[in-house]
């Protein structure tokens, strides 16, 4: 749903003009204030700041980090994409309110005079609207001090879900803080929005995607599954107690004991506990994004296995469709966001009917015709189709007309 918020006049710029991101005075800017740094690369922030450059002058900014750090640099990625790496002052900034807003106000003053002196007209006037976007919930000091004439919030996750308890209020009013102050709402699964505060518009749903050029069906297989026992159930992404349900794996494993689990990222001690022991559980450290594709071609089907009813089953992951794109059938617990989905995969509620739903996908895993329609509802959800939505959605916010 687009905002009705009118215009905003800034002491410097005035009503701005501008569709599909191009103003009287030429693009437009997407300040994108970022929780996953750009050398992450794989995340869905980094996915919309390529398909908003199509159409606007994006500059992506990576979160501070807790240590102190004094430098600010800016490099150029593409045409129209540029990286920016702010300085944290102090120490502690993400655990500190008022060190937070310290940051935040040097970040957005460094900001605002890169724009001032690289980026304007010929004339020197301000070139093109300004969306201030904001990912992460501790940036939301940052739009008030960079006259923005609309400020996007994209629920990407719920960041107080990853803190310590001591740390959560803080982050509870930077959430509430960052959703008041956008005019459009936007949230990665269709689970989200009834879990944020109040907001000034619905929240609109634009969820994960994929990229099926890349999560290709054909093209080499990791070499370090050609040796595995087969069928190979793969998983990519955190072992830990947050998400991943290693209960229902060893559960599983232990009844097929000729299966093996391929499971490929990074672990913590205690998300691996229940699979220690387990001769067909093989972990395997965090890849490349670049080397995902051809681990994805060795399963037999793709599993997603995460916890439900708690803290953070409004997950929409973005490995559904990458699995779909390598035309591997998907086997997952019922998370809220994918039960609505409309794609070929299955859904199970405990290990019993994984393990069935597991058994029935290895019978269709390699057919012909069940890849090819996998692949096709990947394609749907690519993100440049992802893009294309968003970029109309903004066209048609009153401000950026």
């Amino acid at each position: 749903m687009a905002s009705t918020a009118p215009p905003r006049t800034g002491s410097r710029s005035g009503p701005v003009a501008a569709v599909g991101g191009v103003g009287r005075t030429g693009p437009g800017w997407v300040l994108m204030f970022s929780g996953s740094p750009w050398r992450a690369a794989a995340h869905r922030q980094h996915a919309l700041a390529r398909e908003l450059a199509a159409d606007w002058r994006v500059v992506f900014v990576d979160p501070p980090g807790n240590r102190p750090r004094w430098r600010w640099t800016v490099r150029r990625v593409d045409d129209s994409l540029w990286h920016a790496v702010p300085p944290a002052v102090l120490p502690f900034g993400r655990h500190l309110p008022a060190v937070n807003r310290l940051t935040r106000r040097v970040e957005a003053a460094l900001l605002d005079h890169w724009l001032r002196h690289r980026a304007h007209g010929p004339a020197g006037e301000p070139s093109g609207a300004r969306i201030v976007w904001l990912d992460e919930d501790l940036a939301w000091p940052v739009p008030a001090r960079l006259d923005p004439t609309v400020v996007v919030y994209d629920a990407t996750d719920l960041d107080w879900t990853f803190t310590r308890r001591w740390n959560r209020a803080h982050l509870h009013r930077a959430l509430r803080a960052a959703v008041g102050a956008a005019d459009l709402v936007l949230a990665s699964s269709s689970a989200l929005p009834e879990r944020l505060p109040a907001a000034r518009r619905p929240p609109v749903v634009i969820a994960n995607g994929c990229d099926p050029h890349r999560f290709t069906a054909d093209g080499p297989v990791a070499a370090g599954l050609t040796g595995l026992p087969r069928p190979i159930l793969g998983y990519l992404g955190a072992v830990d107690t947050r998400a991943f349900d290693a209960e229902l794996v060893a559960t599983v494993a232990r009844r097929r004991p000729e299966w093996t689990f391929a499971l490929v990222g990074p672990s913590t001690r205690a998300g691996r506990a229940p699979l220690a022991g387990l001769p067909n559980v093989r972990l395997s450290p965090p890849v490349p994004f670049a080397d995902a594709p051809a681990l994805v071609r060795g399963f037999d089907v793709g599993i997603i296995p995460y916890r439900t009813g708690g803290l953070v089953d409004y997950v929409h992951p973005k490995k559904c469709f990458e699995y779909l794109s390598a035309g591997r059938p998907v086997v997952a617990t019922a998370l809220p966001a994918l039960r609505d989905l409309g794609a070929p995969i299955r859904l199970a509620a405990t290990a019993g009917q994984f393990e069935a739903a597991v058994e029935d996908e290895l019978r269709t895993a390699w057919c012909p015709e069940a890849v090819d329609l996998r692949r096709a509802v990947a394609a749907r959800h690519s993100w440049a189709a992802r893009g294309t939505r968003l970029r109309k959605l903004l066209a048609e916010v009153p401000a950026l007309r």
